[in-house]
């Protein structure tokens, strides 16, 4: 009877986890109805100073790879408003679905958000959050 109760409560726990594994929430859209960015929010880490949070792009068109969805996984600097991207994978499905091809980052530098632009939006989210 406690194997039984254990291999339910396990099962279940695992079938909560699987569906809530991402909560994708719309954060902002390109100008004219274009692509599509979600954070998810509850998987915001604050370590050191920093903020670290996934993100998801849906793109109108593919990418000059087929891809039709982007997970960024960025660091945020909420204090100098900047960040970095700190992987990057492409989806030929959207919202991220299907198996992903993970791309290297061409720069490991800090970038500032243009005043106005979808990082901008994006990053005044997560820090507030």
């Amino acid at each position: 009877m406690k194997n039984l109760f254990f291999i339910l409560t396990l099962l279940f726990s695992l079938i909560i986890t699987s569906v809530s594994y991402a909560e994708w929430t719309l954060t902002a859209e390109g100008k004219g109805g274009g692509d599509s960015y979600y954070v998810d929010f509850e998987r915001i880490r604050k370590v050191d100073g920093y903020h670290y949070f996934w993100m998801l792009v849906d793109l109108v068109k593919p990418d000059k790879d087929g891809d039709l969805s982007i997970k960024n996984y960025r660091q945020v600097d909420c204090k100098l408003f900047r960040f970095k991207d700190l992987q990057f994978e492409g989806f030929k499905a959207s919202m991220g679905a299907g198996s992903g091809k993970s791309y290297g980052i061409k720069t490991k530098e800090w970038s500032y958000p243009t005043p106005g632009s979808v990082n901008e939006i994006v990053l005044n989210e997560v820090c507030s959050y």
